[in-house]
């Protein structure tokens, strides 16, 4: 009877893993494997921990509203600079190109007074001044005894306080 219950229980538990032992001779009996679990809270430690992971993950990916807030003001913030730092450059960039139109200009209208000095210069006639001088302006040399000079204490300049004397 033993051994018929027991075929049962085989039959029975045929999904179960069978393992095999030895009682005292080379008969050997099937017995099956209960499955061990471990429960010295390793597993309860596992599964804590992954739902810990699993609740921050979810904390991470969710956007509320203060986040939504916050990163709107952070975008458009550095929108801002980023507009600000690209105007400053194209106005310092214009400027630049202005400074160097105005002195090539300079250097441009300094060349061209200096040439007219020149021209100027050549065009000088002396005997022509004193010709018009002489002639239409009636200018006459002064006499020796119209010519006044003075002493001079200081090097640097003459000052006048009075009439000069006749």
């Amino acid at each position: 009877m033993k051994e018929k219950r027991k075929r049962q229980e085989i039959k029975r538990k045929a999904n179960e893993e069978m393992e095999y032992y030895v009682e005292g001779s080379a008969v050997r009996k099937l017995e099956p494997v209960v499955p061990r679990k471990d429960t010295g809270g390793r597993e309860a430690e596992v599964s804590k921990t992954n739902r810990m992971i699993r609740k921050n993950r979810e904390r991470a990916l969710s956007m509320n509203l203060p986040y939504l807030v916050m990163l709107s003001v952070a975008m458009v913030a550095v929108l801002v600079l980023c507009a600000n730092y690209i105007s400053m450059q194209s106005r310092l960039t214009s400027t630049i190109k202005q400074t160097q139109k105005n002195e090539s200009k300079l250097e441009k209208l300094k060349n061209e007074n200096d040439s007219m000095e020149n021209m100027i210069a050549t065009y000088v006639d002396l005997d022509y001044i004193h010709d018009v001088a002489t002639n239409k302006l009636g200018m006459i040399y002064a006499r020796k005894n119209q010519v006044i000079t003075y002493e001079k204490t200081e090097s640097e300049y003459v000052r006048q306080f009075e009439d000069i004397p006749q």
